[in-house]
């Protein structure tokens, strides 16, 4: 997640990432912040979005291969498509050919790490993977989101509100 972090900060993308793993929450707000740091808003021509098994792999790649319309770069979100959990020969092979215009942002809920498009995108890209958090972790998110809205929590409260959520 740090990889990630920086290269949101910093502006410096790398042309694959796979978003992956339990923690849906966190996929989804990763997701939204590539989008909103390598997308302009309401940009429709260079940004495109695929969700489900029915996704041509094909139509992908010749969305790829075009050149961004006045912008200085094409992003495609495939959402849960299931190419991480089955072969996909041509999507994979293309990873390693990407132009320098273009960019996936890969969600999935499930991925088999010994498939060939996964090992192609570890190679070229970033791979994230968001494992279910620690209680540790979600008391001090927690904590962090009460202090910037000048809140505070006392332990028992605390428990009852990870148990009950």
């Amino acid at each position: 997640m740090k990889s990630l972090q920086e290269d949101i900060k910093t502006g410096n993308f790398k042309h694959i990432y796979l978003l992956y793993g339990e923690e849906a929450y966190l996929v989804r707000q990763y997701r939204e912040r590539l989008k909103d740091a390598m997308t302009v808003p309401g940009d429709n021509m260079n940004t495109a979005f695929f969700e489900g098994k029915d996704i041509n792999p094909k139509e992908l790649i010749d969305l790829a291969e075009t050149l961004p319309f006045f912008a200085e770069r094409r992003v495609l979100f495939v959402d849960n498509s299931g190419f991480f959990k089955k072969s996909n020969d041509d999507l994979a092979e293309y990873m390693g050919e990407i132009p320098d215009t273009s960019y996936f942002i890969f969600t999935e809920t499930e991925v088999d790490k010994r498939g060939k498009l996964y090992k192609q995108v570890k190679k070229h890209g970033s791979v994230v993977e968001f494992k279910r958090q620690t209680e540790s972790v979600l008391i001090q998110w927690i904590l962090g989101r009460l202090k910037k809205e000048e809140k505070k929590i006392t332990r028992p409260v605390m428990e009852l509100f990870l148990s009950k959520t």
